[in-house]
């Protein structure tokens, strides 16, 4: 068990604590969640989403998730740590990601602040993210790939 695991089961905890269940839901793995929106994609969301996703390759105890948007545009390219709830923006710099991948995967601090969004937005977005990695973590578990039957 790496620090990862362990904060993560803190983290769950505390935020269970913090918000509704419906908000933040127990999961197999940490997640990355990117924003997808237009102006983190200018401020180069795109190619930390694609260097994620080259670090990310094969590795069990994180997975990366992209997100509409998370309205923080003026610090992008933003992203989330899930269940952790932590949101960290402007991760511009060549070794981003690779910070990234290690903070998600042994707890490794990350060099800038976490961004403060304000409670009712940050609730609304943890709901939305449980929703959709709620809907990940049952497609994973399924023993057959969905299909259509006709």
């Amino acid at each position: 068990m790496c620090a990862a695991d362990y904060c993560a089961l803190c983290s769950t905890r505390e935020e269970f604590e913090r918000y509704p269940s419906n908000v933040v839901q127990p999961v197999s793995t940490s997640y990355i969640v990117v924003c997808r929106g237009p102006n983190c994609r200018e401020r180069g969301g795109l190619g930390l989403r694609k260097r994620l996703s080259a670090l990310l390759k094969g590795e069990q105890r994180a997975s990366l998730v992209g997100y509409n948007c998370f309205g923080q545009c003026d610090f992008g390219p933003n992203l989330a740590f899930y269940p952790e709830g932590a949101w960290y923006g402007g991760l511009i710099d060549v070794d981003d990601a690779e910070r990234v991948v290690k903070h998600a995967t042994c707890g490794a601090p990350m060099r800038s602040a976490a961004l403060e969004l304000p409670e009712l937005e940050r609730s609304e977005h943890l709901k939305n993210i449980a929703d959709l990695i709620g809907t990940i973590e049952r497609d994973r578990a399924r023993r057959h790939p969905w299909w259509w039957p006709f």
